[in-house]
C-alpha cells in the first residue's frame, strides 16, 4: 500500500514537473530563428552597401555625362559639321563647273541644317546661313541657266577664230598674195592668235584682270579697223574676201551678240556668290578658333576622371572595400550556416535518442526549471514542443491494456466489412455486365432500324424509277397534242418526268445518308481521272445553270495529278451538293471554282476545293444553306448536315463559308489517293454553260421541231468534254442526258433500268436484268425500247443475245452528223403536233391503266371542280390523283375553321381561313368555290364577321355544300 502511495506521488511530481517545461519549451523552429535573423541580416547589409556604391557610381557617371560629355558631344558634331562645311566652301570656290555648283550649294544648306539644329551660342550665325540658301541657289540658278548659251557663244567665237586663222594660212600659201597684203596678213594673224590663247581661258574662274586683257585685246583688234584694211587689199582675191567675210562675222559675235557684255554679267554674279562663300567662311574660321579654346577646358575635365579611372579599369578591380565587405559577408554567413548545421545534427540525434528511450518504455526523468526547453539526459540536448508531445504519444501507448475480447470483435467487424465489399463488388460487375448487354442490344436496335428505314427508302427510291420509267414508256405510247392551238405545247409528261427525277435524286441522297449513319458502310475504291469526274458532275447540271442563267468556271492547279483512286460515287453525290449549295435559290450568279495543291506525301495529296460566287448586285449576305458553315453560325441545314456527312466520311475537312468584297467564298479540303504518278495534260479553264457556235442554230431548230421527252440517255465516256457537242445536240432532240465516267457508275446507273439508251466507250455488260423490272407490279406493256451504242469506235460491247433482239445497237461518234443522229433515235424521239379540235387532250394507244385516266378526263362536273385543269395544275395524272385526298382533307378542316371564326365572330381567322381555301379551290379549278371564296373575301373586307347577318350565314351553307360535292367527286375519281 505505500509503494502504490509512493509510486503514484512519483508520478505525480513527474507529470507536474512536465506540465512547468511544457509551458517553458519552445516549438522546434524558434531554436535557429536566431541564426536565420542574422543571416538575413547579413545579407541584407552587404546587399545595401553594395547598392549605395554603385548608386553613388551611377549618379557620378550620370552627373560626368551630362555635366561634360553631352557638351563635349555636342561640340563634337558642331566642330565636325563646320569642318565639313569649310571643305564644301574650298571646293565650291575652286569649282569652275556650272553644274556641280549646286550639287555642292545643296551640301553646304544641309551642313547649315544641321548646325542650327544644335544647341549652341551660334545658332543664330547657323540659322542665317541656312536662311541665306534661296539667295545663293538663285544667283547659281541664273549663272547655270546663262552659261551654257555663253559657252556655245564662245565656242562659235573660237571657230570662227581658227577659221579664220586657217584661211590666213592658206592665203600665205596663194602665190598672189603680194607683200603687203602678207604683212596685213601676219599683223591679223598674230592678234587673232593672242585672242584664241585669251579666249579659251575665258572660265568661270577667271580673274577680273584677264578678263579686262582679253577685252582690250578685241578692242584693240576692232579700233584697227583690219576688217577694212583687209578689204582695200582684197582686189579680186576669192581668199581674201572669205577673210574679211569671216572677220565682220566674229565683229557681230563679239559686237552684236554681246560675248563680252554676257561673260562680264556672268563673272560678276559668280564674284558676289564667292563673296558671300568668302564671308561664311571667315565666320567658319572665327568660330572654329572659339570652339578650339572652349575645348580645352573640357578636355581638362575628361583626362583627368580618364587618369583617375585608368588603372582601376586596366586592372579590372572594385574598390578595396567591396572587397573586403564581400569577404567579410561569405565569412559570416559560412559561420552561421555551420552553427545552423550543428544545432540541427545535435537536436536530431537528442530527439532520436529520446524518442527511443521513450519506445523501450524507459521512464523519463525530472525536468529541470532552471534550463526550461531542455532535458538532462546529455548536457547539450534539446527539449522542444514537439519531441515532447511525441514522448506523451509513446507513453500513452505503452501504457494502454486492449483486450483480446476487444480484438476478437475488430477482427469480426472487419470480416463483415469484408464480405460486404465483396458482395458489392460482385453486384457491381452484375450491373456493368448488364449495362454492356443493354447497349449492345440498343446498338443493334439502332442498326436494324437504320437498315429498315434505308431498305424503306431504297424501296421508295425503286418505285420512283418505275415511275420515271413508266413516264417514258407513255411519252413513246402516247400523242400529245396542242389543247389552245395558239402553237404552245404543253408537254405534261415531260413535267412530271422533272417532277421525278427530282423526287428520285432526294431518295437516293436519303438512302445514301441513312447508309452512312448506319455501321456497315463502306467505301469502294475505283481509280478515276479527277478531271473528267468533275466535268461530268458539271455538264450533268448544265441545263440548270442555264434555265437560272448561272455561269460556272473550273480552273485546276497544273501540279495536281488527276489519276486518284476514289469512291466515285460519293465523290460525286458530295460534288453536286457541293454546287447546290453554292448556287442554293441563287440565279445570275459567276461562280468560279479552283483546285489547289495544299500538301503532297505518301501516294497521297490534299487538295484544296474552292468556289467564288459573285454577281452583277452586291451581296450582302450568305445564302441561307451556307450559313451554317460561317464560324460564327451554330446552326446548319439538313443539306449542310448531308454535305458533312458526305465530306467527313471521305476524310475531308476546313470547311469554310465567308463573305468577300464581290461575293461569297466556300471552300474545303479533301485528301486524295493518287492512282498515277504521271503528269497528265494540261486541262483549259472550262467555262459551263457553254454553247458550240457550229451547232448552236441547228440545237434552235431541233428543238422548235422535236418536243422534250421523257427518256433519259447515259453517255459513258472518258473525257466528257469532248462529248458535249453530242449532248447539246441529243438535248435539243428532246432527251435527257447523263455523263459517267467510270465502269463502276457505269453498272449502277444502266441496272436500275432508269435510262432506255446507252452510250459507252467504257468496257460493259449492257445486256442485263434491270432493277425496275423485280417485283410484282412491273409489266411488260410499259417496257421502254432500249438502245446500245458504241463511241469512237469502241468495240467492247458483247454480242447481242437473243433474248434482246428487240435492243437497238449500233454506232456513234462525238461528230456524228445531225442526220445520222436523228435517224438513230427515232424510236426514242417525237415531233410536236398541233391540231384544230380542242376537245381531244391525251388518246392513248394502249389499254390497261390508261383507259381509267381517260374516262375521268372525259367527266365534267361543273358544280365540282374540273379535273382535266387539276391535272395539269399537278402535271401528271399520277401525282394528281395522289395529292387529291391531301387537298379534300385540308378544305374540310378550313370549312371548319371558318365555321368556327363564323360562331366566335373572329374576322382574322375567317380570313386566314378562306385564303388557304382560295389557292386550294384554284389548284383544284373548283370554280364554283373560287367565287365564293372572292364573294367572302369581300364581305370580310367590308363588313367583317357577323354570325347575326343572314348573307354570311347563307354564303357559309354554301361553301360547306361546295366543299362537300368536291368530295363527292374525288371519291368517285378515285
Amino acid at each position: 500500500m505505500t509503494s502504490n502511495k509512493t509510486n503514484k506521488n512519483d508520478n505525480n511530481l513527474l507529470a507536474k514537473e512536465a506540465t512547468l517545461a511544457e509551458i517553458k519549451a519552445m516549438p522546434f523552429h524558434q531554436y535557429f530563428t536566431v541564426y536565420f535573423i542574422a543571416i538575413f541580416l547579413v545579407v541584407a547589409a552587404a546587399l545595401s552597401s553594395a547598392l549605395l556604391y554603385f548608386s553613388q557610381q551611377s549618379t557620378s557617371s550620370q552627373a560626368l555625362i551630362t555635366e561634360h560629355l553631352v557638351p563635349l558631344q555636342t561640340q563634337l558634331l558642331q566642330q565636325t559639321y563646320l569642318i565639313n562645311a569649310n571643305k564644301l566652301v574650298d571646293k565650291i570656290l575652286q569649282n569652275s563647273d556650272e553644274h556641280e555648283f549646286i550639287v555642292l550649294q545643296h551640301e553646304l544648306s544641309l551642313q547649315n541644317k544641321k548646325l542650327s539644329l544644335l544647341k549652341s551660342q551660334h545658332k543664330n550665325s547657323y540659322q542665317q546661313w541656312f536662311d541665306n540658301k534661296n539667295v545663293a541657289i538663285n544667283l547659281i540658278t541664273r549663272i547655270e541657266s546663262s552659261q551654257k548659251i555663253n559657252e556655245v557663244s564662245k565656242n562659235n567665237a573660237l571657230v570662227l577664230l581658227d577659221t579664220l586663222l586657217d584661211a590666213i594660212k592658206i592665203q600665205f600659201n596663194n602665190t598672189e598674195t603680194n607683200l603687203k597684203q602678207a604683212e596685213l596678213l601676219t599683223k591679223v594673224e598674230n592678234q587673232l592668235s593672242i585672242t584664241v590663247v585669251m579666249l579659251k581661258r575665258l572660265n568661270l574662274q577667271t580673274p577680273r584682270g584677264d578678263f579686262e586683257q582679253l577685252s582690250d585685246q578685241i578692242n584693240s583688234m576692232f579700233v584697227a579697223d583690219y576688217a577694212k584694211q583687209l578689204a582695200k587689199l582684197q582686189s579680186d582675191s576669192q581668199g581674201m574676201a572669205d577673210i574679211v567675210r569671216d572677220f565682220i562675222h566674229f565683229e557681230d559675235i563679239i559686237l552684236k551678240r554681246g560675248l563680252l557684255t554676257k561673260w562680264q554679267a556672268q563673272l560678276t554674279l559668280i564674284d558676289d556668290y564667292q563673296q558671300q562663300l568668302v564671308a561664311q567662311q571667315q565666320q567658319l574660321q572665327n568660330i572654329l578658333n572659339a570652339l578650339s579654346e572652349n575645348s580645352q577646358g573640357l578636355n581638362l575635365v575628361i583626362n583627368d576622371y580618364v587618369a583617375r579611372n585608368k588603372q582601376a579599369k586596366l586592372a579590372n578591380q572594385l574598390p578595396r572595400w567591396i572587397v573586403i565587405l564581400f569577404t567579410l559577408t561569405l565569412s559570416c554567413i559560412a559561420v552561421l550556416l555551420w552553427l545552423t548545421r550543428r544545432g540541427l545534427k545535435s537536436a536530431t540525434q537528442s530527439t532520436h535518442h529520446f524518442i527511443n528511450r521513450a519506445l523501450d518504455g524507459e521512464q523519463l526523468p525530472l525536468i529541470s526549471h532552471k534550463k526550461p526547453g531542455f532535458i538532462h539526459l546529455q548536457q547539450k540536448d534539446f527539449y522542444s514542443t514537439e519531441s515532447e508531445q511525441l514522448v506523451k504519444k509513446i507513453q500513452q501507448i505503452n501504457d494502454s491494456n486492449y483486450s483480446e475480447v476487444a480484438y476478437l470483435a475488430l477482427t469480426d467487424r472487419n470480416q463483415v466489412l469484408e464480405e460486404k465489399m465483396i458482395k458489392a463488388s460482385d453486384k457491381q460487375a452484375a450491373l456493368k455486365l448488364e449495362l454492356e448487354l443493354l447497349e449492345c442490344t440498343t446498338l443493334e436496335k439502332s442498326t436494324s432500324q437504320l437498315l429498315l428505314e434505308q431498305q424503306g427508302w431504297n424501296t421508295l427510291y425503286l418505285g420512283a424509277v418505275k415511275q420515271l420509267v413508266l413516264l417514258g414508256s407513255s411519252a413513246l405510247t402516247t400523242n400529245i397534242i396542242n389543247k389552245n392551238g395558239a402553237g404552245t405545247q404543253v408537254n405534261y409528261l415531260y413535267d412530271a418526268h422533272l417532277q421525278g427525277r427530282e423526287l428520285v435524286s432526294k431518295l437516293r441522297q436519303v438512302s445514301c445518308y441513312r447508309y452512312l449513319q448506319s455501321c456497315d458502310a463502306v467505301l469502294t475504291f475505283n481509280d478515276v481521272n479527277l478531271v473528267s469526274q468533275i466535268q461530268a458532275i458539271l455538264l450533268n447540271l448544265s441545263n440548270n445553270l442555264f434555265f437560272c442563267k448561272n455561269k460556272v468556271s473550273v480552273s485546276i492547279d497544273e501540279k495536281i495529278l488527276t489519276e486518284v483512286n476514289l469512291d466515285a460515287e460519293l465523290f460525286s453525290e458530295m460534288f453536286n451538293i457541293y454546287i447546290r449549295l453554292l448556287l442554293s435559290q441563287e440565279t445570275g450568279r459567276e461562280l468560279a471554282l479552283s483546285l489547289q495543291l495544299v500538301d503532297k506525301n505518301n501516294g497521297q495529296q490534299k487538295i484544296c476545293f474552292s468556289g467564288h460566287v459573285q454577281g452583277e448586285e452586291k451581296i450582302v449576305q450568305l445564302p441561307h444553306a451556307l450559313q451554317g458553315f460561317n464560324v460564327d453560325s451554330t446552326e446548319q441545314s439538313e443539306i449542310g448536315d448531308y454535305f458533312i456527312t458526305l465530306l467527313q466520311y471521305q476524310h475531308g475537312d476546313d470547311v469554310s463559308a465567308k463573305l468577300t468584297e464581290q461575293g461569297y467564298l466556300f471552300s474545303f479540303t479533301l485528301p486524295l489517293a493518287v492512282a498515277s504518278n504521271q503528269k497528265n495534260q494540261r486541262y483549259p479553264l472550262l467555262l459551263l454553260p457553254s454553247h458550240l457556235v457550229d451547232i448552236e442554230n441547228v440545237c434552235l431548230k431541233l428543238a422548235t421541231k422535236y418536243l422534250a421527252m421523257p427518256i433519259d440517255v447515259l453517255l459513258a465516256v472518258k473525257v466528257p468534254e469532248q462529248y458535249q457537242r453530242l449532248q447539246q445536240l441529243l438535248q435539243a432532240l428532246g432527251l435527257q442526258i447523263t455523263f459517267v465516267t467510270c465502269e463502276r457508275m457505269l453498272q449502277q446507273h444502266w441496272q436500275s433500268g432508269r435510262f432506255a439508251v446507252l452510250m459507252t466507250e467504257i468496257d460493259c455488260q449492257p445486256f442485263a436484268h434491270f432493277m425496275v423490272e423485280e417485283g410484282d407490279q412491273y409489266s411488260d406493256n410499259i417496257a421502254l425500247d432500249r438502245g446500245v451504242f458504241s463511241l469512237a469506235g469502241f468495240t467492247g460491247i458483247p454480242k447481242k443475245p437473243e433474248e434482246y433482239s428487240g435492243w437497238i445497237v449500233g454506232e456513234l461518234d462525238a461528230k456524228s452528223a445531225v442526220d445520222e443522229l436523228i435517224t438513230t433515235m427515232q424510236p426514242w424521239i417525237k415531233e410536236q403536233k398541233s391540231e384544230s379540235c380542242l376537245s381531244e387532250q391525251v388518246i392513248p394507244l394502249n389499254k390497261g391503266k390508261e383507259t381509267a385516266s381517260a374516262q375521268v378526263l372525259a367527266v365534267n362536273s361543273p358544280v365540282s371542280f374540273n379535273f382535266e385543269r387539276y391535272i395539269k395544275h399537278q402535271g401528271s395524272t399520277e401525282l394528281a390523283i395522289f395529292m387529291l385526298g391531301e387537298y379534300t382533307a385540308e378544305n374540310i378542316f378550313l370549312v371548319e375553321q371558318l365555321s368556327h371564326a363564323l360562331t366566335c365572330d373572329d374576322t382574322e381567322k375567317a380570313e386566314a381561313a378562306i385564303e388557304a381555301l382560295l389557292i386550294n379551290s384554284k389548284i383544284l379549278a373548283a370554280d364554283n368555290l373560287v367565287q365564293l371564296c372572292q364573294h367572302w373575301e369581300k364581305l370580310l373586307t367590308t363588313q367583317g364577321v357577323d354570325n347575326t347577318e343572314k348573307v354570311q350565314i347563307s354564303l357559309m351553307s354554301k361553301t360547306k355544300q361546295a366543299v362537300q360535292e368536291i368530295n363527292q367527286y374525288a371519291d368517285a375519281v378515285v
